[in-house]
């Protein structure tokens, strides 16, 4: 139990100052770039979705994935269905909205914003070691997962369409590109180690 004890706060003071700089990052990205001047405009069903997915993004993903949270299987599988159908609603509004195609804004701009932030933000997560934090390879989903959420949140809360031909590559594409390299980098980082 000791040794135990002894791995969670060596966990936590990992997790910790990782968590401040992400946090510092997500400010200053929303800070330099502005949000959105219709955020609070929101439907408030729609800003508890989005004050939800902070908190999984944040917290509980990272929890997971670096060894400080132990949820059983059925709660992960749970957790990562829910986190991708909070991600889905956050960015869209469906159902508390109708959907509209709207138009297609352009990739570029959001989904620079997306990589960008997440570059970043998955260089926070490789200097920190929430890659390498557990034994398990599926760690490191998780931890990617919670920094690609973060990223899709951030180009949510700073652009103002919501049209499906917009939202669908831009942000949510933008995120799942970002997985990718997340979990790219994650398992590189496993095997130099």
């Amino acid at each position: 139990m000791q040794d135990l004890r002894k791995q969670q706060r060596v966990r936590r003071a990992h997790f910790l100052p990782a968590l401040l700089l992400v946090a510092i990052l997500v400010i200053g990205v929303l800070v330099s770039l502005e949000v959105r001047p219709d955020l609070l405009e929101q439907p408030p069903a729609q800003l508890a979705l989005q004050g939800a997915l902070w908190i999984v993004c944040l917290l509980v993903l990272p929890a997971v994935g670096v060894g400080l949270l132990f949820p059983g299987r059925w709660m992960r599988v749970s957790l990562a269905t829910g986190a991708i159908l909070l991600a889905a609603a956050a960015s869209t509004g469906w159902p508390l909205t109708d959907l509209h195609h709207g138009e297609a804004v352009g990739i570029d701009g959001c989904m620079t914003i997306v990589m960008g932030t997440g570059i970043m933000l998955v260089l926070i997560g490789f200097l920190s070691g929430a890659f390498v934090q557990r034994r398990g390879v599926a760690s490191v989903f998780w931890v990617a997962a919670g920094l690609a959420l973060v990223a899709l949140n951030v180009v949510t809360w700073h652009c103002p369409a919501s049209g499906l031909l917009h939202v669908l590559p831009s942000h949510l594409g933008g995120a799942a590109l970002l997985m990718s390299v997340a979990v790219a980098v994650g398992v590189l980082s496993r095997r130099s180690r």
